[in-house]
């Protein structure tokens, strides 16, 4: 029998999904970044520059292209919109989903849907608030969230080749997945073989079209897009830097970069100490952390529609603090707040002017301190315990 917490959970997923839809119809100019990534996909297959210049446009490695084609083609276009937000909400509801079954208490009877339920609802309660900019403006980062999610559990339960084709996937919806990448490399020795078997297929990908030259060229506007791409013009950044330049402390160039430098470093010290002596789950969780918050606070491109990257992680913290029995609710109030907050671009024009720029990263240096520690649901075995042998009763 369907639980009615999973009843609301998926109510409340088909009302967002459904909400936008109708804004699309009603509105089908109303495209958000889609049109770069119409604009790559028809120029791939007419073998004209898929990369404009200035430091804006499609900054996607050419894969993407080949990626989007079967949503550029479908009639009319309105339609392809909604089944290419279709996809990124779909894979959000499952990461979702997934993180519910590990942040459900740990009972017996824990596949019922009565024990599953509720975690979640508090996960799509928490999480879907910070998504709502990104399906609306249509922006990969919805799927690559995702794609993170689904990534970090099939790591912590050691399914390497199904962590590394997710993550290649996560390279081709966005270049900055070469952070965790590199990091998964590093650190977890039963990543590295799939994830380097992984490139050459990948670069095969990229060079998918009729004439090979012409896919080589690409790659190479590719490589001097994205150099550009790192000190963009007239973008209103949403990172630790942004924020300050709010209350007017310059950001001085050479302490942005060394101070992103010192940041990455610190990341893989963080999860390679944590995975060699806590093991595979506080490793994970490590790498979680760090990817949750290289990729918002410390990505000099980062817009206030790059927290869904981080809602789910702090989602699912919250509702660990609410589930556990023996713990204390505060910081799950908190971090609830901190999820609400992280919506504070949809919450009318006056609210969005106002806390543009700066509040998301202050919420998320804020909320550090909470999500450092592994919670216990993260660190459960992850295959149930082998059964206790039942003896013949004595005569």
């Amino acid at each position: 029998m369907r639980s009615r917490w999973n009843t609301l959970a998926w109510s409340i997923l088909g009302l967002v999904f459904a909400g936008m839809s109708l804004y699309l119809i009603l509105n089908p100019t109303r495209t958000g970044v889609v049109p770069n990534y119409r604009f790559a996909a028809t120029h791939w297959w007419i073998s004209e520059s898929m990369y404009p210049g200035g430091t804006h446009g499609f900054l996607y490695l050419p894969q993407f292209a080949l990626l989007f084609t079967p949503f550029n083609l479908i009639q009319p276009p309105v339609l392809g919109e909604i089944l290419w937000r279709a996809m990124g909400f779909g894979m959000f509801a499952l990461a979702l989903l997934r993180l519910g079954r590990v942040v459900a208490p740990a009972t017996s009877d824990l596949q019922l849907p009565s024990k599953l339920g509720l975690p979640f609802f508090l996960l799509v309660l928490l999480a879907v608030p910070a998504s709502l900019a990104s399906i609306n403006n249509g922006q990969t980062n919805l799927s690559l969230s995702a794609c993170f999610v689904l990534t970090f559990l099939a790591i912590r339960e050691q399914k390497w080749i199904t962590a590394s084709c997710l993550l290649t996937l996560a390279l081709i919806l966005k270049p900055i997945a070469l952070a965790p990448w590199l990091l998964a490399l590093a650190v977890f020795p039963g990543m590295r073989i799939p994830l380097l078997c992984g490139l050459p297929l990948l670069g095969l990908v990229g060079f998918l079209h009729p004439n090979p030259s012409y896919a080589w060229s690409q790659w190479i506007e590719f490589s001097v897009k994205l150099s550009h791409a790192y000190t963009p013009k007239n973008l209103r950044v949403s990172d630790i830097f942004g924020m300050l330049e709010k209350v007017n402390i310059p950001n001085l160039f050479p302490v942005n970069s060394i101070t992103r430098a010192l940041a990455s470093l610190t990341a893989l010290a963080f999860v390679w100490i944590r995975f060699k002596r806590k093991g595979i789950q506080a490793g994970t969780w490590a790498l979680w952390v760090v990817t949750a918050l290289v990729l918002t606070v410390f990505n000099p491109r980062a817009e206030t529609n790059s927290y869904v990257l981080i809602s789910p992680f702090i989602a699912f913290v919250a509702a660990d603090h609410f589930l556990n029995p023996n713990g204390t609710k505060l910081p799950g109030w908190i971090l609830a707040f901190v999820c609400l907050g992280l919506m504070c671009d949809g919450m009318t024009k006056t609210v969005f002017l106002a806390t543009d720029v700066w509040l998301k990263p202050l919420l998320v240096l804020f909320s550090i301190p909470m999500l450092l520690p592994m919670p216990k649901s993260w660190g459960k075995a992850t295959t149930p315990p082998a059964s206790t042998p039942t003896h013949r009763k004595q005569l």
